[in-house]
């Protein structure tokens, strides 16, 4: 037994799982010995081994409902025998079935079964209790025929145990009654004799030796039978006998019982048939493939996987697929179900070969492969109709799955289509789970709160977070114990909505839930921990990710410390992810792929010098997955000349989009005056035609000071309209030179660059812009709201970008002009300093917008070329703006700043704000409290991130805030909405840049005071 891990928490998460305020860091104790674990908490563990004896007929009960699954309308042959046969029984209440009716309701349902697409579908699932209750009331008794449609009906429901009780105990298997089968029932007691060797091969069971000699007596009789001549059909079921030995034979265990069983049968194989029964090598030509066994097929498949040949496993599959289609009797050995399952796990199969492996086999994937397949495009409505079909908790999960990087309008349609995958009903989403929640309030029922998960885990599923969080309130209550469904709702919901400072909020709930006693509840603890780790991951709030992990990481999955890697890897360099990388090394292996990503990073001269052959490691010789890792890395460390060598060298079709957003990011995070202008002109074919990269190479050339070479560059690609597009607005950026009437624009971030951005010239720019489809369907939706809401939600422009008076002429273009200046300049401090064809910084007041102040200030200061803000506030905040020349770069530049702003408790599970981390990181002191209120008015400091962010940690401060149960007050504390309002009293700027001589520092100070901040001080 293993001895239970001592986890040490921080003190905000300890008091979580307590329930109580510390005063000192304790310890957790998780037993990781899951035995004991469930031992403690009282799950039921169900015996490995069960034997399963033969049972009475069951009742007799042959409904069939109509609402058994999407596709049951198209299944009306097993549904039309089930009715016909409750006919009879009506008719006769105290009669049997015909035998006619029987056998054909019998075969039906085999024939069901036997399609790999319908064999898991919930209808089918009761296909063999409904069997045995048909052979249980047949008028004449049961017959050969009737036994072994049974004993093929129990097979193909995973009844192996049945199969063998129910085989051991039929009289035409027993030796003295082996001769007297009839000729035309030969075919059926050789089927007898295959789905009974099967399931014997499927459960590990040995032959008995009476078992043995009575098969091989009706064996023999078939081979006499064959020889008599016309028997096709004996024929073709004798092969598939043989087949079932082979396949005994290549899966038992016991070399004797292996052997005892050649022996045996070997001289009744054909000589036709010789070189391919009870084969030992794998070595099989592949003009043998119609000829070979199915374990034959079956191995070769296995080492086709192993090896990674995923053409000629393709081969096997198609080979399987017509077997199948030709003869049903190939289906008993499931082998297109087993070929699917591994050509589909493969990292190198086509979406189209995954339609065919969906289409052929469906129900009968694993949710493994299910859930792989839904990855693409092409595949994701049909595996998510293959899920619904199945239903359960695996397949609601792997439906989470294949829904995990999907936008939440499809999650919303698949539910509003196919409703709740976990129970299986088709009518339950989460509308009507809230009306039927309001309706037990309104009938006074007070165990209204037994539907709560349910709605919630619903609303999740739809992507309603809104309504999520507002019902998500009524679930806290000291008096209950919460719900791991709930916990993984949140999960999904924080991830969703990206407010990754609701993790806390997660690690809340599952301690306050019980330990998990079913699969399903330990399903969703398992969900809860991923969905809240992608949220940090994807904040890059790698100490909360790193908190959150070690309390989980005893009991969590491989999953979850794949991407606690992930999050390892992302750390940056500065940051202790050594330290990090233990922690993760403690509870388990770290893959290859991550730690080479860390090499990358931190030492890439060494990774480039390692060779094999004399190619560069992760170069010459990896796969295109492989060289993504290894370009993050590079990424991550700033090393974008490694990480240009890395794409170049790579074959022309292997430059795909995230590689190149790898070498873009490398170059923007790069040391100052490390990137030559000479960059944009060795950059792939691909980036000039992608509006994503352009904008990366235009954040790079910002950050560098280097924006007349990418000029330049854009120059030579003006065939694409996407780089025409960038191309006008860098020489806007620039010089402030418009793009002419002539070229219109529609990319969105161009059209909020040019125009939001402050211009110094009095009169408004006036740009044209261009329809698209994504544009005419936004103005549809916004038409309500007329053209300023259409530009100020589809284009995030300011309400006076739309002119008074719009030119109708050209229904194919629109004009929109510059943000107009906003806010009064006449008092004498309002202009704080100016430096001409450098900065100038102005004293915001509060109920303006910093964009069209801003214009005002380019205007008054007339600071000659083009400036750009340095950073945003929002429209309630106040206090000091900075324009800087865009001839700058970005990366030279270092700001701190002075803030006041008041904050609150959001709820009384709220940390001390002394003891918040937030408090110490943003350097905090306390300047007054209001006890009505319950606020705290701050000081704190903000500073620049070293990836070039100016006022990275500014805009951060909210998320942190909140992060630890605070928020932000706004300005006007008697309005309802009020937005969080904060000021900037005092800057102090760092520049580093090639006119200056050595870091040039400038402080600036602002002496108004916002009327809050006045009265705070008062008091």
């Amino acid at each position: 037994m293993r001895m239970p891990l001592v986890i040490h928490m921080a003190p905000a998460v300890m008091r979580r799982f307590t329930g109580s305020r510390l005063i000192g860091p304790r310890c957790c104790h998780i037993a990781t010995d899951s035995h004991v674990f469930f031992q403690l908490y009282g799950r039921h563990m169900e015996p490995m081994n069960e034997t399963v004896p033969l049972s009475p007929s069951p009742p007799l009960k042959l409904e069939v409902s109509n609402n058994s699954s999407l596709f049951a309308s198209q299944l009306p042959a097993w549904s039309k025998a089930l009715k016909e046969l409750s006919a009879q029984l009506y008719a006769a209440p105290h009669s049997g079935f015909r035998r006619r009716s029987a056998i054909h309701a019998l075969e039906v349902l085999n024939n069901a079964l036997s399609l790999p697409h319908e064999r898991r579908m919930p209808y089918c699932q009761s296909f063999w209790h409904k069997a045995l209750a048909i052979c249980g009331n047949i008028d004449e008794g049961e017959d050969i025929r009737s036994a072994a449609l049974l004993a093929t009906v129990l097979y193909y429901g995973d009844k192996h145990k049945r199969v063998l009780a129910f085989a051991s105990n039929v009289q035409w298997l027993r030796e003295k009654r082996a001769m007297s089968v009839l000729r035309e029932d030969t075919q059926y007691i050789l089927r007898l004799c295959i789905v009974y060797v099967l399931s014997s091969s499927f459960v590990g069971a040995s032959f008995r030796p009476d078992m043995v000699e009575c098969i091989k007596m009706h064996a023999e009789n078939a081979l006499r039978v064959m020889r008599g001549g016309e028997a096709l059909e004996t024929a073709r079921e004798y092969r598939v006998f043989l087949y079932a030995l082979d396949w005994y034979v290549a899966h038992c265990g016991n070399i004797d019982a292996r052997d005892f069983i050649r022996r045996t049968f070997d001289p009744l194989v054909s000589d036709k048939l010789r070189p391919f029964i009870f084969r030992t090598d794998e070595g099989v030509p592949v003009e043998a493939f119609k000829k070979v066994s199915p374990a034959s097929i079956l191995r070769m498949g296995e080492r086709c996987r192993a090896e990674g040949n995923t053409k000629l496993l393709r081969q096997l599959f198609t080979e399987v697929k017509h077997r199948e289609d030709v003869d049903d009797r190939y289906r008993l050995f499931k082998l297109s179900s087993s070929l699917g399952n591994m050509l589909s796990l493969m990292s190198d199969v086509d979406s189209r070969t995954q339609s065919d492996i969906v289409a052929c086999c469906g129900t009968s994937l694993s949710h493994e492969a299910l859930a792989k397949i839904g990855g693409s495009s092409r595949n994701c409505s049909a595996v998510l109709r293959v899920l619904w079909n199945i239903g359960g908790e695996e397949a609601y999960f792997a439906s989470r799955q294949v829904l995990f990087h999907r936008s939440p309008e499809e999650a919303l349609a698949f539910q509003n289509e196919c409703g709740d995958v976990l129970l299986a009903d088709r009518s339950l989403v989460w509308e009507t789970a809230l009306r039927s929640m309001s309706e037990s309030i309104g009938r006074g029922d007070i165990n209204w709160r037994e539907t709560l998960p349910t709605a919630l885990r619903l609303l999740s599923d739809a992507g309603k977070n809104s309504v999520f969080f507002q019902l998500l309130r009524e679930s806290h209550r000291e008096d209950e114990t919460a719900s791991l469904m709930t916990a993984s709702a949140l999960g999904q919901a924080t991830r969703r909505s990206g407010q990754w400072w609701r993790a806390l909020d997660v690690v809340d709930m599952i301690a306050a839930c019980d330990p998990p006693r079913t699969t399903a509840e330990d399903m969703f603890l398992q969900d809860a921990c991923l969905q809240t780790i992608y949220a940090l991951r994807d904040a890059k709030r790698w100490k909360e990710a790193l908190a959150f992990y070690t309390s989980f990481a005893s009991i969590a999955l491989p999953p979850i410390h794949r991407l606690f890697c992930s999050v390892v890897c992302g750390m940056p360099p500065s940051s202790p992810w050594e330290a990090a990388l233990t922690v993760a090394q403690t509870y388990g292996e770290v893959p290859e792929k991550f730690l080479r990503t860390l090499r990358c990073a931190r030492t890439p001269d060494v990774v480039m010098c390692a060779s094999t052959e004399g190619a560069p490691l992760g170069l010459g010789t990896s796969s295109l997955k492989s060289r993504r890792f290894i370009l993050q890395g590079f990424a991550e460390g700033g090393h974008w000349h490694h990480a240009l060598q890395c794409v170049l060298q790579g074959a022309e079709g292997d430059v795909d989009f995230s590689s190149c957003v790898s070498l873009l990011r490398a170059a923007q995070r790069t040391s100052l005056g490390s990137l030559p202008g000479t960059f944009f002109s060795v950059l792939p074919d691909c980036v000039w035609g992608s509006a994503e990269l352009l904008r990366l190479c235009l954040l790079a050339a910002e950050a560098h000071g280097i924006m007349g070479s990418l000029c330049d560059a854009l120059e030579k690609h003006e065939n694409h309209q996407i780089a025409t597009e960038y191309l006008s607005l860098t020489r806007f950026l620039i010089d402030g030179r418009l793009p002419p009437d002539d070229k219109p624009l529609s990319n969105r971030y161009v059209i909020y660059r040019i125009l939001m951005s402050p211009l110094p010239s009095s009169s408004p720019a006036m740009i044209r812009v261009k329809w698209t489809k994504d544009a005419l369907a936004a103005f549809e939706s916004a038409r309500h709201g007329g053209m300023k809401a259409f530009v100020q939600s589809y284009f995030r422009l300011h309400p006076s970008c739309v002119p008074k008076k719009l030119n109708r002429e050209n229904s194919k273009t629109f004009a929109l002009r510059s943000v107009m200046p906003q806010g009064s300049l006449q008092e004498c401090n309002t202009l704080v300093a100016v430096l001409p064809r450098m900065l100038a910084v102005a004293d915001k007041p509060s109920g303006t917008s910093t964009h069209a102040y801003a214009r005002a200030v380019a205007q008054r200061a007339r600071v000659g070329p083009m400036h750009t803000l340095a950073y945003l506030l929002s429209s309630s905040s106040s206090g000091l703006i900075l324009l800087l020349s865009s001839s700058i770069p970005t990366k030279a530049v270092r700001l701190e700043m002075k803030i006041f702003l008041r904050v609150c408790p959001l709820g009384p599970s709220s940390i001390p704000l002394l003891s918040t981390t937030f408090y110490t990181s943003y350097k905090m002191e306390v300047v007054a409290a209001s006890l009505p209120e319950v606020s705290v008015t701050v000081e704190a400091t903000c500073s620049s991130d070293t990836d070039g962010l100016m006022a990275g940690s500014l805009y951060r401060l909210k998320e942190s805030v909140s992060a630890e149960g605070w928020g932000i007050c706004g300005v006007e504390t008697d309005e309802a909405a009020a937005e969080e309002g904060l000021h900037v009293a005092a800057l102090t700027l760092r520049l580093l840049h090639d006119e200056c001589e050595g870091e040039r520092v400038m402080l600036f100070e602002t002496t108004n005071v916002p009327a809050w901040l006045r009265q705070a001080c008062d008091e």
